[in-house]
């Protein structure tokens, strides 16, 4: 056993300085006045609360601990709220970019904050000394200890990070440094009489998160802290916990009473503030569910508490035993109590045909999952730029990424939530996408501003949906779930599952939707810096999508560098027509000649002084299969871009 939680403890330490690598000390202080009241009162009440069980506890199991320590012990597990938990959770339930969740994050940041000090004050003031001096010593010492990393660690770690990211690939002797002061830390608090975890967690605090150089760190020793070490930790505290030692009733009615001082303490007094700050009824349940979830700090306390002789084998399973309890009760209290309100959809589908009619500006929501789309998708979105300011393109890239159970997934989850990022104002992002939009930006001359979004892959369709009804969208851009490779070969991408998200949002976007097929050609040319004509064809087999794929094709004729081909595709006399839908084909086969006469007549007219100056119309015939007639299209190769829409007949 001591060897088991030596090795268990150095991984706690590493942990505890990714949790409080997550917690931006910047954004606390921008916490405001609600956040904090929230915090301190789920802190205070709770605390206030394990007073009473304290002494119960004490009389009841015949405890000869110092009564001051236990209250710190039992209060603490019932007042902390486990932040990358409860992070987890909101994401999972889709809560973090809501109201409630941009007032749920900094309060439980701040919660977690105050949890470890008080943690480090019941630590201090457990000691086995006699002298009353000794805890008085211990709290100044740590007092100083945390001026010191405040004020003068940190300054230098900022230095080092702004080393770090500058350089292209980040030195060995930087990643050292930090992981030698996470352990020069931890034994600093554990020489001056607190326990080494709160120097680890600390050290944590200093280290800016913004930039590489804190995803490189957690990368590094993620795995390895996560599969490895963690696990011996819930090893040593399996068989540290004795359940058999609860004594029948006593017992457990101990374990009642911590049960309904918890739900007293931390969910009433929550939905209570809640409620003070106007919140809904069924807001303030979910803010007081959230800010009583349990997790890993929770264990980590009490066997702390344990290892230093404030708990006894009884109390530490009935302590143990409650946070299991809370723990599985969080989840299913928010779904009861909180539902997220999704924003009202407009009842006017947007799309390119009507904002073309009336000379309106494009807004195109641009979704990249990486960098290898952004060439294609930047190049569609400069053809469709022109000289008239009549008719501007907006552009709103949103950089899509997966939320997984690692550390560096729920970094970038937090930032996303606290801040937008707008290309110009961050030049020296380490993100390559960041850098990709921000290069566009300076030489396009154009403001970009880029939205982040981590989800599920099961939600992340509905995040889509909701930023292009936020930002009035005209169409919505997504790449294909397929690249081609040099050698020509379709590959998929990383995760398969891009493909059912694309389709999700095909079936729900409040606007039209554009898939790009990246075949090479099209990303490798720099229409910003070529003069030479393009030449591209829009497929025209009839229908609303095809309608749109027409009317982008207007667009992008309006480039000087671009030459489009549409292709007219009828059926032969001899395709089966369906007589019971008579009426509703003729109408479509009006709109679509309406849509094609503009450019029928300046095929006709060759005097024509306008956009439609470059633009070719030609007529053709095919027989069954519709999506081989595109197939072939592509296979030519005359064409550096190719529009058609999702009919029936292709897909």
């Amino acid at each position: 056993m001591t060897l088991l939680d030596t090795v268990a403890t150095l991984g706690l330490l590493f942990f505890l300085f990714m949790v409080g690598l997550e917690l931006d000390l910047k954004e606390i202080k921008k916490s405001g006045k609600t956040a904090v009241t929230i915090a301190m009162s789920g802190i205070i009440v709770p605390v206030m609360g394990g007073v009473g069980v304290s002494t119960l506890i004490k009389k009841a199991f015949n405890l000869d601990t110092p009564f001051a320590p236990l209250v710190v012990f039992v209060g603490v597990p019932v007042s902390i709220t486990a932040f990358p938990v409860l992070v987890r959770i909101m994401a999972e339930r889709r809560i973090l970019g809501t109201e409630l969740g941009r007032l749920v994050v900094p309060a439980a940041a701040i919660n977690d904050v105050c949890a470890w000090i008080l943690l480090a004050v019941g630590v201090a003031i457990s000691g086995h000394s006699n002298k009353p001096a000794t805890p008085a010593y211990v709290l100044a010492c740590g007092v100083a200890f945390v001026t010191f990393m405040l004020v003068v660690v940190r300054r230098f770690m900022e230095w080092v990070v702004r080393r770090a990211n500058g350089q292209e690939s980040v030195s060995e002797i930087f990643v050292l440094i930090t992981l030698v002061g996470v352990l020069l830390s931890a034994f600093t608090t554990d020489l001056i009489g607190i326990h080494p975890l709160f120097g680890a967690f600390l050290f944590g605090l200093v280290v800016p998160p913004e930039g590489k150089f804190a995803k490189i760190l957690v990368e590094k020793i993620e795995d390895f802290i996560t599969i490895l070490m963690l696990p011996l930790f819930f090893a040593s505290s399996g068989l540290k916990t004795n359940l058999g030692s609860i004594s029948g009733g006593k017992g457990f009615g101990i374990l009642f009473l911590l049960i309904v001082t918890a739900t007293v303490g931390k969910i009433a007094t929550s939905v209570a503030v809640g409620l003070l700050f106007k919140l809904s009824i069924h807001e303030a349940f979910g803010l007081g569910f959230l800010m009583n979830t349990k997790g890993l700090a929770e264990l980590i306390v009490l066997n702390i508490g344990l290892d230093i002789g404030v708990l006894d084998e009884e109390t530490f399973a009935i302590l143990v035993l409650l946070c299991l309890i809370l723990m599985f009760f969080t989840t299913p209290g928010v779904m009861v109590f909180y539902k997220p309100a999704r924003n009202p959809a407009s009842h006017a589908h947007r799309n390119l045909e009507g904002s073309y009619k009336n000379n309106d500006e494009i807004r195109v929501l641009a979704c990249v999952y990486g960098t290898r789309s952004i060439p294609a998708l930047l190049n569609l979105v400069e053809a469709c730029r022109v000289a008239d300011n009549e008719k501007q393109v907006r552009l709103f890239p949103l950089h899509l990424t997966e939320l997984s159970e690692r550390t560096l997934s729920i970094m970038n989850l937090c930032r996303a939530t606290s801040e937008e990022f707008i290309s110009t104002e961050i030049p020296n992002t380490d993100d390559a996408v960041s850098v990709a939009f921000d290069a566009y930006s300076r030489i396009s001359k154009v403001t970009v501003k880029l939205t982040s979004i981590v989800s599920q892959l099961e939600d992340m369709h509905c995040d889509v949906c909701d930023v292009a009804e936020e930002k009035r969208s005209t169409i919505v851009i997504l790449p294909y779930h397929m690249y081609q490779r040099e050698d020509g070969a379709f590959e998929h991408v990383d995760n398969p599952g891009i493909k059912a998200v694309n389709q999700k949002v095909m079936q729900q976007a409040p606007c039209s939707v554009c898939v790009l097929v990246d075949r090479g050609p099209w990303s490798f040319t720099q229409l910003s810096n070529t003069t030479s004509l393009q030449r591209i064809a829009v497929m025209f087999f009839g229908g609303p999508d095809d309608r749109e794929a027409l009317t982008l094709g207007y667009r992008l004729a309006e480039h000087p560098c671009m030459k489009v081909w549409v292709l007219r595709l009828s059926p032969t006399q001899w395709t089966t027509i369906d007589i019971d839908n008579a009426a509703a084909m003729e109408l479509e086969r009006k709109y679509n000649e309406k849509a094609l006469a503009r450019v029928k007549s300046a095929a006709v007219d060759e005097d024509m002084n306008d956009s439609f100056q470059g633009m070719y119309y030609e007529e053709y015939f095919y027989e069954y299969d519709a999506a081989q007639v595109v197939y072939n299209v592509v296979c030519t190769g005359e064409f550096l871009l190719v529009l058609v829409g999702a009919s029936p007949n292709i897909v």
